[in-house]
């Protein structure tokens, strides 16, 4: 009897379906090891990178404790400080040479700079973690990370607010590469030596005295967080922020010009105005003006002025006036502008706004031989002025031609948007305060003498006060404090 045969195609396939069995399982086999390497390779970078970022945060942590317990050392409230940095990878170092810093008074008599402070080196302290680091630098905590970018952790101690700059520059000196402790401590226990002001003079003779006047002010910082440190002058300062080289950013601050109680500067020369706001910022702004000769008889002749001239536009403030011979006489005030050169211009006139004032000064009798004017350009009171042709008043810009201009007063937000023409009428401290900052942010404001017998400008004086664009430094501190550091 034989036996039936199994069709080809039977066995064809029961032989593949024998093989697949051990295939899957090998193919199952191999994904999970190549999972698992997977894993383990990746994993084991993701929690290296886990690990170093956590070092770098504990690092971070460590040295804003440093930040605040050296500033005790730096501004004199404790001679000594000791901070536990903690790490477990890494290394700290105190490099006295990391960075550098150069304060410069640029144009300080109107041509010549002068160094504040030289080129100086800053010093820091710096935790680094591979490609990764965080300093104290400057009285600031920093960290750059693997890209070069760099943020701020801490500000420094460089404080400016409304025009006054405050920086104690703290400058670190020492030595030691280890993990564990930092100790601080005062190189010279006190508060800090004085830079500005000081007893000291530019080469013009000069004091390092505040207000700050003429020029500017700029801060160079040449420092591996460059990124970090013009990122901060650029939010806390509104300074001219520029890159000027390799590792390097430089703030400059305009000084504020003239502010406070003046002396008249001498016929030709001016009240620099700088750094003015915008808007009507002008607060105050008056003079008191004495002839030569202290006769009543010479202000006979007064024909006195403040001038300025920027391109086109030009202005004049005039006092004068024909036979001022004694006490209590009127005196004109006359107030000129033009934005077009003078082919058309802006007046406004007062004959008996201002007038004589005989007296007593410097503790002198009052028998009748002191005389003076004072003229306040910003009054409280409601003083109007006439709107008019003034060319024939002036001392600088006469031209009997000159077209009275028809203009509105729309240009700052402090302006009423009234229009003006001839007999219109004006507050005075509105219209001083229109032109100032018609002319503004800067301007000189130049004395002009038409009299041969002249005003005493020596003897002569004033108060200006305005508020400032937030580019300006009108005082500024600056002392220097060195702090030893060990790393052990």
């Amino acid at each position: 009897m034989s036996r039936s045969r199994i069709p080809r195609l039977y066995r064809l396939v029961r032989d593949r379906q024998a093989q697949v069995e051990p295939l899957g399982v090998i193919l199952v086999l191999g994904l999970v090891l190549v999972s698992t390497t997977v894993v383990v390779v990746f994993g084991a970078s993701a929690i290296g990178d886990v690990q170093s970022r956590s070092e770098l945060d504990r690092a971070e942590n460590g040295m804003t404790l440093l930040d605040s317990r050296l500033s005790t050392v730096a501004l004199g409230d404790a001679e000594s400080q000791r901070v536990d940095l903690p790490t477990t990878d890494g290394g700290y170092t105190v490099d006295p040479d990391a960075g550098t810093i150069r304060i410069v008074h640029r144009n300080y008599d109107g041509t010549n700079d002068v160094e504040l402070v030289s080129n100086t080196s800053l010093g820091a302290i710096v935790y680094r973690n591979g490609r990764e680091s965080i300093a104290y630098q400057g009285g600031g905590v920093w960290r750059q990370y693997g890209d070069g970018s760099s943020r701020m952790v801490s500000p420094p101690e460089f404080h400016y607010r409304r025009g006054t700059l405050t920086f104690p520059l703290v400058r670190i000196e020492g030595s030691g590469s280890a993990s564990g402790r930092a100790t601080v401590s005062a190189s010279s226990p006190g508060e800090g030596s004085a830079v500005y002001p000081a007893d000291e003079t530019y080469p013009d003779g000069s004091d390092y005295v505040n207000p700050v006047e003429n020029g500017t002010v700029e801060v160079i910082i040449q420092s591996e967080y460059v990124e970090a440190w013009g990122a901060y002058f650029e939010t806390r300062t509104d300074g001219n922020v520029t890159y000027t080289g390799p590792n390097t950013v430089a703030v400059e601050l305009l000084s504020i010009g003239t502010l406070g109680n003046f002396q008249m500067p001498p016929e030709t020369q001016g009240l620099t105005v700088r750094g003015m706001d915008g808007d009507h910022s002008l607060q105050d702004f008056s003079f008191r003006i004495r002839p030569q000769d202290t006769e009543e008889s010479s202000f006979a002749n007064l024909d006195w002025s403040l001038y300025a001239q920027q391109g086109q536009q030009l202005f004049e403030i005039h006092v004068g006036g024909n036979g001022v011979n004694d006490c209590n006489e009127d005196v004109a005030l006359a107030i000129y502008y033009s934005d077009d050169g003078g082919d058309t211009h802006h007046g406004w006139y007062s004959d008996d706004y201002l007038e004589t004032e005989c007296g007593e000064i410097n503790g002198k009798p009052a028998d009748g031989d002191e005389i003076w004017v004072d003229v306040d350009l910003t009054p409280s009171n409601s003083t109007s002025m006439n709107y008019q042709k003034v060319t024939n008043d002036m001392n600088q810009f006469k031209s009997e031609s000159q077209t009275l201009a028809t203009p509105t007063f729309t240009e700052h937000p402090a302006d009423p948007g009234d229009t003006y023409n001839g007999g219109s009428t004006e507050n005075l401290t509105l219209i001083t305060r229109h032109y100032f900052a018609e002319m503004g942010p800067g301007f000189d404001l130049v004395v002009s003498d038409g009299n041969n017998a002249g005003i005493s400008e020596s003897g002569s004086s004033g108060y200006i006060y305005y508020g400032g664009s937030g580019k300006v430094v009108t005082y500024l501190h600056i002392t220097k404090h060195n702090v030893t550091a060990r790393v052990n």
